[in-house]
């Protein structure tokens, strides 16, 4: 999808008159299926996840390629955020106030949908937050598998499931984890105190464990991404601090980002954005993180900072909401779907992809997508293809569909 900066007319919606339609749209097929609660997009293919099974769909001509059943009356809890060597790994416990205790470890070959294999352990320390995937429970590296507990990190062969390290980090309320090359980032929370630790994935040494650098007890924090070491803070108290922490290799604050124009970031809050991985993401030395906006509780302000320094870069404003977020060549994609209504009468379905230059906030490209009511979960890219994940898995619905940009 990468276009050269260009004079803005270039890119007007005149030059575009006729809306992009999907290339392939993949069959619902069967039952319906639930709401997506997570994807994957690597090896040609694009996996969909609901609470009781995934489906993997061909990048290429949107044909179902496998689909793997949440066994028993388990449900999908967890999955890592990327699949690494063709190892998905992804975790589900039975459906009860209890079912943690009984929870699964699960690795498949993305490529076929098989079962490599599966690992019991005990998650029910382990703070439960909010109904659907847990974040930060299961994650890969290297030749590692490994899975936060409510004891300790444990880590597997990533092939085989053999025992591999156990780092103990004590009592606490929650834990959670994210891996990025040879570094796995354990952030531990215990009644408003949180440490965070980098781990060797190979061997399980702890280089170094300390303190998070902020003033005032924490509600809540999400690793955002592990290399870069971004940690998403929501303060408890309405004196708590909300920012997007950089910490660079030794564990040493490099930027603490807050707010823009009086205005304090969004880390966590909103039903809009589905995927909430894309709350706050990053491309080259821009953070790209929502505001929020006073008396609105919807996302449509987008707002660049310098990861060197945390300074405010720019401000882009949608106006009506975004509902998927991605980063492709160096350009971050806004996706906005929404119901065209005059005088209370739905008059169509619209949406917009808007491209913009993240070390400017300038916008650089725009398409309108020919599309219906139902509403995306996330988007992946790859070279000139859009991949729209369905936030619903209902008849009529392509739970996966994909336009060509042109």
């Amino acid at each position: 999808m990468y276009e050269d900066r260009a004079p803005d007319s270039v890119w007007l919606p005149k030059r575009r008159l006729r809306a992009l339609k999907p290339v392939w749209e993949a069959r619902h097929g069967g039952r319906a299926d639930s709401e997506a609660l997570g994807t994957w997009h690597c090896n040609g293919l694009v996996v969909r996840a609901a609470f009781d099974r995934l489906r993997a769909f061909d990048t290429g001509t949107g044909e179902q390629r496998w689909a793997w059943e949440v066994p028993g009356r388990d449900v999908l809890s967890a999955m890592a955020d990327e699949v690494v060597d063709g190892v998905a790994l992804l975790a589900h416990w039975p459906d009860t106030s209890d079912g943690r205790k009984d929870a699964t470890v699960t690795a498949l070959d993305v490529t076929s949908g098989k079962e490599l294999w599966s690992a019991r352990q005990n998650l029910e320390k382990l703070w439960p937050g909010a109904s659907g995937l847990r974040p930060g429970t299961v994650a890969l590296s290297g030749e590692r598998a490994m899975v936060a507990t409510g004891a300790g990190v444990v880590a597997l062969d990533m092939r085989t499931g053999r025992s591999a390290w156990t780092v103990p980090h004590g009592r606490t309320d929650e834990a959670q984890i994210r891996a990025a090359g040879d570094r796995l980032v354990l952030v531990t929370r215990r009644a408003g105190t949180t440490t965070v630790r980098s781990v060797d994935a190979a061997d399980g040494t702890v280089r170094w464990k300390k303190p998070m650098p902020v003033d005032g007890p924490v509600a809540r924090v999400r690793i955002v991404a592990a290399d870069p070491l971004l940690l998403a803070v929501e303060g408890e108290g309405r004196r708590g601090p909300n920012c997007v922490l950089r910490l660079d290799a030794d564990g040493n604050a490099v930027a603490e980002i807050s707010s823009a124009d009086d205005t304090s970031i969004a880390p966590y809050a909103s039903w809009v954005l589905a995927d909430g991985r894309r709350r706050v993401t990053w491309a080259g030395d821009t953070l790209i993180a929502f505001v929020r906006l006073p008396g609105y509780d919807h996302l449509a302000r987008l707002v660049g900072f310098s990861l060197s320094t945390g300074r405010h870069l720019w401000t882009w404003d949608d106006g009506r909401g975004i509902d998927a977020l991605a980063c492709h060549r160096g350009h971050v994609v806004a996706l906005r779907h929404y119901e065209d209504e005059q005088e209370g009468q739905h008059v169509a379905w619209r949406c917009q992809a808007h491209v913009l230059d993240p070390a400017d906030g300038h916008e650089v490209a725009r398409r309108r997508l020919k599309v219906t009511r139902d509403e995306p979960y996330t988007m992946h890219l790859y070279g000139n293809r859009m991949l729209w994940v369905s936030k619903e898995g209902r008849p009529g619905t392509p739970p996966v569909k994909a336009f060509d940009w042109r």
